[in-house]
């Protein structure tokens, strides 16, 4: 895992990044803008426990692609945490062990999709998560999924006291972490589309940092249905 500053504000990004995309580091570029973030960690799932295993890359691939995607910008690293640790890869697990590794006085933020953020109530022991870091929500271009929805969510499932801030742009609540919405990554990219053009056998050119594209290329990934279901 890549040194940690003594303290500061670090952000945490996970997701299965299959692949990453130029979508992907322009939401966690405009978050550590914004949040003022000393450092940002990319976290690849080693095995997410909601998604079906035969499409996704292998994990070794998967985190090489996300070290070359931020190999040119200061602060943004690849973790490989989530393979030191057992399967699946629940998210509370993973922000639990992370939490651990950063100094006590550090801030933690984790940064999610906003479509991700709102199955939220499936995940496991999730209520533990809002104790754990502050919550960044961002938005996507092409999204179902809305700020009015977001909030409705959280009432329900969260907490009915929780309101949103417009002076602090945060949903708030007695004794939990802040949540932040972020109304930016306006670039619609997804990794489905880029699978789909990839199995196609188009190009992903400008929609991928161009070290991902050769990578990809270079290990023929997802040009079959089956090719990316290699073992770990």
């Amino acid at each position: 895992m890549p040194r940690l500053l003594k303290s500061g504000r670090v952000g945490l990004m996970g997701g299965t990044f299959n692949p990453v995309h130029l979508g992907h580091l322009r939401a966690a570029e405009e978050i550590a803008e914004k949040l003022k973030l000393d450092q940002v960690f990319f976290m690849p799932s080693a095995r997410p426990p909601h998604k079906a295993p035969t499409p996704i890359a292998a994990y070794r691939h998967r985190l090489e692609m996300l070290r070359l995607a931020v190999s040119d910008r200061p602060g943004f690293s690849a973790s490989d945490l989530e393979s030191q640790r057992s399967y699946p890869s629940y998210t509370l697990n993973t922000v639990r062990a992370f939490r651990e590794k950063i100094p006590a006085r550090a801030r933690l933020f984790f940064l999610v999709g906003l479509d991700s953020f709102m199955t939220i109530p499936c995940w496991h022991q999730y209520m533990g998560l809002f104790n754990l870091a502050a919550f960044v929500v961002f938005a996507r271009a092409g999204l179902a999924e809305t700020f009015e929805d977001l909030g409705g969510m959280l009432q329900k499932h969260v907490d009915p006291k929780i309101k949103w801030s417009p002076g602090l742009e945060t949903f708030a609540a007695p004794k939990l972490k802040p949540i932040h919405f972020q109304p930016g990554g306006r670039l619609e990219i997804s990794s489905s589309d880029l699978r789909n053009r990839l199995l196609a056998g188009a190009s992903v050119r400008y929609l991928v940092p161009e070290p991902v594209r050769i990578y990809i290329e270079t290990h023929g990934l997802y040009r079959t249905a089956n090719a990316a279901a290699e073992s770990l």
